[in-house]
Protein backbone atom coordinates (compact mmCIF):
# COMPACT_ATOMS: atom_id res chain seq x y z
CA UNK A 1 0.00 0.00 0.00
CA UNK A 2 3.12 2.58 0.68
CA UNK A 3 4.61 1.92 -2.65
CA UNK A 4 1.31 1.78 -4.56
CA UNK A 5 0.27 5.79 -2.43
CA UNK A 6 3.48 6.90 -3.15
CA UNK A 7 3.42 6.40 -6.99
CA UNK A 8 -0.21 7.60 -7.00
CA UNK A 9 1.26 11.10 -5.07
CA UNK A 10 -1.24 10.16 -2.05
CA UNK A 11 -0.86 8.84 1.66
CA UNK A 12 -1.21 5.08 1.74
CA UNK A 13 -3.84 5.56 4.25
CA UNK A 14 -5.75 7.49 1.74
CA UNK A 15 -5.19 4.64 -0.61
CA UNK A 16 -6.82 2.23 1.77
CA UNK A 17 -9.87 4.37 2.30
CA UNK A 18 -10.40 4.34 -1.65
CA UNK A 19 -10.16 0.58 -1.75
CA UNK A 20 -12.68 0.04 1.06
CA UNK A 21 -14.91 2.44 -0.66
CA UNK A 22 -15.12 0.51 -3.81
CA UNK A 23 -14.72 -2.42 -2.28
CA UNK A 24 -11.25 -3.51 -2.90
CA UNK A 25 -9.46 -6.04 -0.87
CA UNK A 26 -6.17 -5.00 -0.31
CA UNK A 27 -3.46 -6.83 2.20
CA UNK A 28 -3.90 -6.19 6.23
CA UNK A 29 -0.97 -5.45 8.28
CA UNK A 30 1.85 -7.33 8.67
CA UNK A 31 1.28 -9.40 5.63
CA UNK A 32 3.95 -8.94 3.28
CA UNK A 33 6.07 -9.66 6.34
CA UNK A 34 3.86 -13.29 7.26
CA UNK A 35 4.51 -14.09 3.33
CA UNK A 36 8.49 -13.29 4.01
CA UNK A 37 8.41 -16.18 6.62
CA UNK A 38 6.70 -18.18 4.12
CA UNK A 39 2.86 -18.54 5.16
CA UNK A 40 0.48 -18.86 2.12
CA UNK A 41 -2.91 -17.28 1.73
CA UNK A 42 -5.23 -17.49 -0.52
CA UNK A 43 -6.13 -14.13 -2.35
CA UNK A 44 -9.48 -12.83 -1.72
CA UNK A 45 -11.60 -12.38 -5.35
CA UNK A 46 -13.01 -8.80 -6.43
CA UNK A 47 -16.84 -8.66 -5.17
CA UNK A 48 -19.30 -7.88 -9.01
CA UNK A 49 -20.71 -4.22 -8.32
CA UNK A 50 -23.94 -3.30 -9.23
CA UNK A 51 -23.34 0.56 -8.25
CA UNK A 52 -21.75 2.64 -11.47
CA UNK A 53 -20.54 5.23 -9.09
CA UNK A 54 -18.21 2.14 -7.75
CA UNK A 55 -17.58 1.01 -10.84
CA UNK A 56 -14.69 3.46 -11.69
CA UNK A 57 -11.68 4.59 -9.37
CA UNK A 58 -10.35 8.17 -10.67
CA UNK A 59 -7.20 9.75 -8.21
CA UNK A 60 -6.85 13.07 -8.56
CA UNK A 61 -4.92 13.82 -5.41
CA UNK A 62 -1.61 12.80 -7.78
CA UNK A 63 1.87 14.78 -7.48
CA UNK A 64 2.46 12.81 -10.68
CA UNK A 65 2.07 16.42 -12.50
CA UNK A 66 4.59 18.14 -10.67
CA UNK A 67 7.82 19.20 -11.45
CA UNK A 68 10.64 16.52 -10.73
CA UNK A 69 12.38 19.14 -8.85
CA UNK A 70 9.14 19.70 -6.74
CA UNK A 71 8.77 16.17 -5.93
CA UNK A 72 12.42 15.71 -4.87
CA UNK A 73 11.53 18.53 -2.42
CA UNK A 74 7.96 16.41 -1.08
CA UNK A 75 10.69 13.53 -0.72
CA UNK A 76 13.57 15.76 1.19
CA UNK A 77 10.62 17.86 3.26
CA UNK A 78 9.28 14.32 4.58
CA UNK A 79 12.95 13.20 5.61
CA UNK A 80 14.05 16.51 7.31
CA UNK A 81 10.38 16.55 8.81
CA UNK A 82 11.73 12.97 10.36
CA UNK A 83 15.12 14.10 11.06
CA UNK A 84 14.02 17.24 13.03
CA UNK A 85 11.28 16.28 15.18
CA UNK A 86 13.14 15.48 18.16
CA UNK A 87 14.86 19.23 17.28
CA UNK A 88 11.75 20.98 17.51
CA UNK A 89 9.42 22.35 20.56
CA UNK A 90 8.56 19.20 22.56
CA UNK A 91 5.81 21.18 23.59
CA UNK A 92 3.62 22.78 20.89
CA UNK A 93 1.50 25.07 23.40
CA UNK A 94 5.25 26.72 23.47
CA UNK A 95 4.64 28.44 20.51
CA UNK A 96 1.05 30.31 21.19
CA UNK A 97 2.62 31.73 24.82
CA UNK A 98 2.63 35.83 24.17
CA UNK A 99 5.59 37.32 23.14
CA UNK A 100 6.96 40.93 23.77
CA UNK A 101 9.15 41.69 21.58
CA UNK A 102 7.82 40.26 18.12
CA UNK A 103 10.08 39.65 15.12
CA UNK A 104 10.90 42.63 13.18
CA UNK A 105 8.70 41.71 9.88
CA UNK A 106 5.36 41.50 12.05
CA UNK A 107 5.38 44.26 14.28
CA UNK A 108 3.33 46.35 12.67
CA UNK A 109 0.50 43.33 12.14
CA UNK A 110 1.29 42.69 15.85
CA UNK A 111 0.69 46.04 17.08
CA UNK A 112 -2.47 46.55 14.86
CA UNK A 113 -4.28 43.27 16.08
CA UNK A 114 -3.43 44.48 19.85
CA UNK A 115 -4.83 48.17 18.91
CA UNK A 116 -7.76 46.90 16.89
CA UNK A 117 -11.32 47.45 18.21
CA UNK A 118 -13.35 43.91 18.17
CA UNK A 119 -16.50 44.33 16.30
CA UNK A 120 -20.23 42.85 17.63
CA UNK A 121 -18.87 39.20 17.76
CA UNK A 122 -15.54 40.27 18.82
CA UNK A 123 -13.60 39.77 15.85
CA UNK A 124 -10.68 41.74 14.37
CA UNK A 125 -10.96 43.69 11.98
CA UNK A 126 -8.97 47.21 11.91
CA UNK A 127 -7.06 48.56 9.21
CA UNK A 128 -3.33 47.94 9.09
CA UNK A 129 -0.44 45.80 8.17
CA UNK A 130 -1.47 42.10 6.97
CA UNK A 131 -4.66 42.09 8.63
CA UNK A 132 -6.83 41.06 5.64
CA UNK A 133 -4.43 38.20 5.81
CA UNK A 134 -5.13 37.96 9.56
CA UNK A 135 -8.60 37.24 11.00
CA UNK A 136 -9.06 36.13 14.75
CA UNK A 137 -11.19 36.48 18.06
CA UNK A 138 -9.99 38.90 20.30
CA UNK A 139 -9.15 36.30 22.92
CA UNK A 140 -6.70 34.42 20.04
CA UNK A 141 -4.74 37.35 19.14
CA UNK A 142 -1.78 36.82 21.29
CA UNK A 143 -1.87 33.26 20.27
CA UNK A 144 -1.78 34.58 16.18
CA UNK A 145 0.74 36.55 16.99
CA UNK A 146 3.10 34.22 18.84
CA UNK A 147 2.37 31.94 15.59
CA UNK A 148 3.49 34.32 13.12
CA UNK A 149 6.50 35.58 15.41
CA UNK A 150 7.88 31.39 14.98
CA UNK A 151 6.90 31.59 11.77
CA UNK A 152 8.15 34.30 10.94
CA UNK A 153 12.28 33.36 12.91
CA UNK A 154 12.13 30.16 11.67
CA UNK A 155 11.63 30.95 7.65
CA UNK A 156 14.28 33.90 8.28
CA UNK A 157 16.39 30.96 9.37
CA UNK A 158 15.98 29.36 6.10
CA UNK A 159 16.40 32.54 3.88
CA UNK A 160 12.58 33.17 3.47
CA UNK A 161 11.15 36.53 4.40
CA UNK A 162 7.90 36.55 5.42
CA UNK A 163 6.88 40.48 4.71
CA UNK A 164 2.79 41.81 5.16
CA UNK A 165 1.08 44.33 3.09
CA UNK A 166 -1.44 46.14 3.72
CA UNK A 167 -3.75 43.40 1.96
CA UNK A 168 -1.90 40.12 2.93
CA UNK A 169 0.56 37.97 4.53
CA UNK A 170 3.43 36.89 2.08
CA UNK A 171 6.43 35.19 1.80
CA UNK A 172 9.01 35.88 -0.38
CA UNK A 173 11.93 34.47 -1.67
CA UNK A 174 14.28 35.89 -4.44
CA UNK A 175 11.28 36.35 -7.27
CA UNK A 176 9.10 34.35 -5.75
CA UNK A 177 6.21 35.02 -3.55
CA UNK A 178 2.88 32.85 -1.39
CA UNK A 179 0.05 34.11 0.31
CA UNK A 180 -1.33 33.01 2.98
CA UNK A 181 -3.99 33.65 5.62
CA UNK A 182 -4.64 32.85 9.50
CA UNK A 183 -8.04 32.90 10.15
CA UNK A 184 -10.42 31.63 13.03
CA UNK A 185 -13.07 28.89 12.11
CA UNK A 186 -16.42 30.26 12.61
CA UNK A 187 -19.95 28.92 12.79
CA UNK A 188 -23.77 30.37 12.70
CA UNK A 189 -26.09 29.89 15.53
CA UNK A 190 -29.88 30.98 15.79
CA UNK A 191 -29.85 34.25 17.99
CA UNK A 192 -31.31 33.95 20.73
CA UNK A 193 -32.82 37.72 22.07
CA UNK A 194 -31.95 38.94 25.46
CA UNK A 195 -34.07 40.28 28.08
CA UNK A 196 -33.58 43.76 26.88
CA UNK A 197 -33.79 42.90 23.13
CA UNK A 198 -36.89 41.56 24.01
CA UNK A 199 -38.23 44.44 26.04
CA UNK A 200 -37.54 46.73 23.36
CA UNK A 201 -39.05 44.84 20.72
CA UNK A 202 -42.26 44.38 22.63
CA UNK A 203 -42.14 48.13 23.52
CA UNK A 204 -42.08 48.65 19.42
CA UNK A 205 -45.05 46.27 19.21
CA UNK A 206 -47.05 47.85 21.53
CA UNK A 207 -46.65 51.31 20.18
CA UNK A 208 -47.20 50.18 16.62
CA UNK A 209 -50.83 48.36 18.39
CA UNK A 210 -51.91 51.77 19.68
CA UNK A 211 -51.23 53.34 16.55
CA UNK A 212 -53.61 51.12 15.07
CA UNK A 213 -56.12 51.26 17.23
CA UNK A 214 -56.02 54.87 16.76
CA UNK A 215 -56.28 54.56 13.27
CA UNK A 216 -52.54 56.52 13.00
CA UNK A 217 -51.98 54.38 9.87
CA UNK A 218 -49.00 56.84 9.25
CA UNK A 219 -47.60 56.65 12.24
CA UNK A 220 -47.88 52.89 12.42
CA UNK A 221 -46.18 52.49 8.67
CA UNK A 222 -43.30 54.29 10.03
CA UNK A 223 -42.61 52.64 13.27
CA UNK A 224 -40.44 49.59 12.97
CA UNK A 225 -41.89 46.07 12.61
CA UNK A 226 -39.12 43.63 11.97
CA UNK A 227 -37.12 42.31 15.22
CA UNK A 228 -34.30 44.40 16.48
CA UNK A 229 -31.89 41.76 16.33
CA UNK A 230 -29.48 39.95 14.02
CA UNK A 231 -30.85 36.36 12.32
CA UNK A 232 -27.98 34.51 12.93
CA UNK A 233 -25.18 35.06 15.46
CA UNK A 234 -21.47 34.76 14.09
CA UNK A 235 -19.67 32.10 16.62
CA UNK A 236 -15.59 31.88 16.58
CA UNK A 237 -14.72 28.45 17.50
CA UNK A 238 -11.41 29.39 18.74
CA UNK A 239 -9.58 27.12 15.97
CA UNK A 240 -7.43 28.60 13.80
CA UNK A 241 -6.98 27.86 10.19
CA UNK A 242 -3.41 28.85 8.14
CA UNK A 243 -3.91 28.20 4.64
CA UNK A 244 -1.65 29.14 1.48
CA UNK A 245 -3.22 31.02 -1.11
CA UNK A 246 -1.78 28.71 -4.38
CA UNK A 247 -3.31 27.44 -7.50
CA UNK A 248 -1.19 24.47 -7.03
CA UNK A 249 -2.58 20.91 -7.02
CA UNK A 250 -1.36 17.85 -5.64
CA UNK A 251 0.26 20.06 -2.84
CA UNK A 252 -1.15 20.36 0.72
CA UNK A 253 -2.11 23.84 1.57
CA UNK A 254 -4.39 24.10 4.47
CA UNK A 255 -3.70 23.21 8.11
CA UNK A 256 -6.24 23.82 10.53
CA UNK A 257 -6.61 23.11 14.39
CA UNK A 258 -8.69 19.51 14.97
CA UNK A 259 -9.97 17.43 18.00
CA UNK A 260 -6.33 16.32 18.69
CA UNK A 261 -4.28 19.05 17.24
CA UNK A 262 -3.57 22.34 16.44
CA UNK A 263 -1.56 24.46 13.88
CA UNK A 264 1.20 24.66 16.58
CA UNK A 265 1.62 20.93 16.55
CA UNK A 266 1.90 20.82 12.78
CA UNK A 267 4.80 23.86 12.93
CA UNK A 268 7.32 21.74 10.81
CA UNK A 269 4.60 20.68 8.28
CA UNK A 270 3.66 24.32 7.92
CA UNK A 271 6.82 24.95 7.35
CA UNK A 272 8.10 22.08 5.07
CA UNK A 273 4.85 22.88 3.28
CA UNK A 274 5.52 26.33 2.88
CA UNK A 275 9.02 25.23 1.32
CA UNK A 276 7.61 22.78 -1.23
CA UNK A 277 4.99 25.40 -2.46
CA UNK A 278 7.68 28.01 -3.23
CA UNK A 279 9.63 25.72 -4.66
CA UNK A 280 7.44 24.26 -7.09
CA UNK A 281 6.09 28.18 -7.79
CA UNK A 282 9.97 28.32 -8.36
CA UNK A 283 9.57 25.41 -11.02
CA UNK A 284 6.65 26.93 -12.45
CA UNK A 285 7.84 30.21 -13.09
CA UNK A 286 10.99 28.62 -14.33
CA UNK A 287 8.87 27.02 -16.80
CA UNK A 288 6.24 29.95 -18.07
CA UNK A 289 9.48 32.41 -18.82
CA UNK A 290 11.45 29.03 -20.65
CA UNK A 291 7.59 28.80 -22.42
CA UNK A 292 7.76 32.43 -23.01
CA UNK A 293 11.49 32.22 -24.21
CA UNK A 294 10.74 29.82 -26.65
CA UNK A 295 7.66 31.52 -28.05
CA UNK A 296 9.76 34.61 -28.71
CA UNK A 297 12.38 32.51 -30.17
CA UNK A 298 9.87 30.55 -32.40
CA UNK A 299 8.15 34.23 -33.35
CA UNK A 300 11.54 35.39 -34.48
CA UNK A 301 12.33 32.76 -36.76
CA UNK A 302 9.09 32.91 -38.51
CA UNK A 303 9.44 36.55 -38.73
CA UNK A 304 12.71 35.54 -40.33
CA UNK A 305 10.74 32.96 -42.53
CA UNK A 306 8.22 35.43 -43.73
CA UNK A 307 11.21 38.17 -44.47
CA UNK A 308 13.05 35.28 -46.46
CA UNK A 309 9.82 34.42 -48.51
CA UNK A 310 9.45 38.29 -49.44
CA UNK A 311 12.99 38.36 -50.35
CA UNK A 312 12.74 35.44 -52.18
CA UNK A 313 10.05 36.54 -54.22
CA UNK A 314 11.69 39.95 -55.11
CA UNK A 315 14.44 37.59 -56.20
CA UNK A 316 12.34 35.45 -58.44
CA UNK A 317 10.32 38.32 -60.12
CA UNK A 318 13.83 39.97 -60.83
CA UNK A 319 15.10 37.08 -62.34
CA UNK A 320 12.08 36.47 -64.44
CA UNK A 321 12.57 40.45 -65.48
CA UNK A 322 15.70 39.73 -66.76
CA UNK A 323 14.72 36.70 -68.26
CA UNK A 324 11.59 38.27 -70.15
CA UNK A 325 13.82 40.78 -71.28
CA UNK A 326 16.74 38.87 -72.57
CA UNK A 327 14.14 36.97 -74.46
CA UNK A 328 12.59 39.87 -75.70
CA UNK A 329 15.88 40.95 -77.09
CA UNK A 330 16.63 37.71 -78.71
CA UNK A 331 13.10 37.75 -80.65
CA UNK A 332 14.29 41.24 -81.48
CA UNK A 333 17.38 40.15 -82.78
CA UNK A 334 15.52 37.22 -84.76
CA UNK A 335 13.15 39.30 -86.61
CA UNK A 336 15.88 42.11 -87.96
CA UNK A 337 18.33 38.91 -88.95
CA UNK A 338 14.93 37.98 -91.26
CA UNK A 339 14.12 41.40 -92.94
CA UNK A 340 15.71 41.98 -96.07
CA UNK A 341 18.84 44.75 -96.50
CA UNK A 342 16.93 46.94 -98.63
CA UNK A 343 14.25 47.17 -95.54
CA UNK A 344 16.72 47.85 -93.56
CA UNK A 345 18.58 50.58 -95.95
CA UNK A 346 15.14 52.65 -96.63
CA UNK A 347 14.97 55.10 -93.48
CA UNK A 348 12.41 57.34 -95.46
CA UNK A 349 9.62 54.40 -94.79
CA UNK A 350 7.47 53.51 -92.10
CA UNK A 351 9.37 50.34 -91.90
CA UNK A 352 12.57 51.76 -92.25
CA UNK A 353 11.94 54.13 -89.61
CA UNK A 354 10.46 50.63 -87.16
CA UNK A 355 13.74 48.78 -88.15
CA UNK A 356 15.54 51.71 -86.89
CA UNK A 357 13.41 52.37 -83.49
CA UNK A 358 14.00 48.03 -82.85
CA UNK A 359 17.83 48.82 -83.27
CA UNK A 360 17.61 51.24 -80.92
CA UNK A 361 15.17 48.92 -78.46
CA UNK A 362 17.55 46.08 -79.15
CA UNK A 363 20.43 48.09 -77.80
CA UNK A 364 18.76 49.08 -74.43
CA UNK A 365 17.90 45.68 -73.56
CA UNK A 366 21.49 44.39 -74.44
CA UNK A 367 22.39 47.18 -72.02
CA UNK A 368 19.98 46.10 -69.36
CA UNK A 369 20.91 42.25 -69.17
CA UNK A 370 24.43 43.23 -69.58
CA UNK A 371 26.53 41.20 -66.06
CA UNK A 372 27.79 44.75 -65.17
CA UNK A 373 23.80 46.72 -65.32
CA UNK A 374 22.64 43.50 -63.17
CA UNK A 375 25.31 43.84 -60.79
CA UNK A 376 24.41 48.09 -60.43
CA UNK A 377 20.60 46.56 -59.99
CA UNK A 378 21.19 43.74 -57.58
CA UNK A 379 23.99 46.34 -54.92
CA UNK A 380 21.33 48.08 -52.53
CA UNK A 381 18.46 45.64 -53.17
CA UNK A 382 20.08 43.17 -50.42
CA UNK A 383 18.36 40.67 -52.61
CA UNK A 384 22.40 38.32 -51.95
CA UNK A 385 24.27 39.58 -49.11
CA UNK A 386 27.18 38.69 -48.34
CA UNK A 387 26.40 37.74 -45.09
CA UNK A 388 22.54 36.56 -44.78
CA UNK A 389 21.28 38.22 -41.41
CA UNK A 390 17.91 36.13 -42.53
CA UNK A 391 19.70 32.81 -42.04
CA UNK A 392 18.46 30.22 -39.72
CA UNK A 393 20.78 27.38 -39.08
CA UNK A 394 18.01 25.87 -37.73
CA UNK A 395 15.96 25.74 -41.15
CA UNK A 396 12.35 26.34 -41.42
CA UNK A 397 10.51 26.80 -38.06
CA UNK A 398 7.45 24.68 -37.41
CA UNK A 399 4.23 25.84 -39.06
CA UNK A 400 1.75 28.05 -36.86
CA UNK A 401 -1.57 26.14 -35.13
CA UNK A 402 -4.48 27.57 -34.96
CA UNK A 403 -7.06 26.07 -32.26
CA UNK A 404 -9.97 27.87 -33.56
Amino acid sequence: MQKAAAELGISDRGLAKICSRHRVPNPSRGYWARVAAGQRFKLPPLREIDDPALDRIEITATISHLSENTQEMLRQAKVERAERHAEMVSDPSALSQPVEKPHRAIVATAKALRKAKADEYGCVAAAGTGLCGVIVHSDRIERAVAFLHSLATVLEADGLQLQPDETRMKIVVGQDMVAFTLTEKTRREKHIPTEKEQELYDRQQAKRQRAADRRGWHLYSSLPHQQPWPEYDTIYTGQLAFVVDSWTHGLRKSWTDGKTQSVESMFENIVSGLKVILSNNKSERERREEQERQRAELARRHALAKKRKEREEKRIAYLRELMQLQREASDIRSWLASLPETATADSASDLGRMVQWATGRLADLEALTTVEAAAVQLEGNALFPEIDELHDPMGEPPERKYYW
